[in-house]
């Protein structure tokens, strides 16, 4: 084994990278409050996991949107386990953001030479309402649609370019199948990566600001709190499926 992981170590430096992770440096040292950035990329690697899940049987087009959610949930072996999760998931990240968003302000981890940290941050969250603003129309069933109409209504009542804004949202007059493509491509592909970059950046922003700690204190507390979310969230998604 020790030859095996020499033999990977001298062509990936793979023993380099894993020490940096783990002697990952945080400002102030370790603490419960510094938890929900992790936690939020946490939930974002999941929905991720349980939307590409989804997306193998889902066809975002009007007349089998609905129906191919119901297979999911009724036909494929734990779909409604994972449809559940991506939801209740979604809900939880918006948390987790707000959470962070709190410590963050709370803490002053917004002073100092942090401006791009912070501007990536609300970013960020930005990505993140729109991620659940796109994702509600998926299911297409009465509930997405008309919460939908009414927020592409709202939309168009911006001055100047509220009724460019509408149609651009729903792809012509109406909702319908041009509407849920847009949301489908925003949702699964433009948002995601913009979200991922967004992520890199503040990762290597946060370390360029932080002091080193020793490295068991902050990865036991993370891992500590993510098992408890995920166990939370399973037993919900089980206890009340979508």
């Amino acid at each position: 084994m020790a030859r095996v992981f020499y033999w990977l170590d001298t062509r990936t430096g793979v023993k380099a990278i894993t020490k940096k992770v783990l002697d990952e440096p945080i400002p102030g040292g370790a603490r419960l409050a510094y938890v929900f950035g992790s936690g939020l990329l946490f939930i974002f690697l999941l929905q991720m996991v349980t939307g590409v899940s989804l997306a193998l049987y889902y066809t975002p087009t009007a007349e089998t949107a609905h129906t191919s959610v119901a297979y999911i949930t009724k036909q494929v072996a734990g779909g409604a386990f994972l449809r559940s999760l991506h939801t209740y998931g979604s809900s939880a990240m918006i948390i987790v953001l707000g959470l962070h968003f709190l410590q963050t302000f709370f803490y002053g981890s917004f002073k100092g030479r942090r401006e791009l940290l912070w501007i990536s941050g609300a970013v960020l969250s930005f990505l993140v309402l729109g991620m659940g603003f796109t994702g509600y129309l998926l299911p297409w069933d009465q509930k997405a649609y008309f919460a939908k109409a009414v927020e592409t209504n709202v939309a168009g009542e911006m001055p100047l370019i509220g009724n460019l804004l509408t149609r651009f949202l729903r792809g012509g007059d109406t909702i319908g199948t041009f509407t849920l493509s847009r949301f489908y491509v925003a949702h699964v592909f433009l948002i995601p990566a913009r979200s991922s970059s967004s992520s890199a950046r503040i990762s290597c922003c946060s370390a360029k600001q932080a002091r080193p700690v020793r490295w068991p204190k902050i990865p036991l507390r993370r891992n500590l709190r993510q098992s408890l979310s995920i166990r939370a969230r399973f037993c919900l998604t089980w206890a009340l499926p979508c």
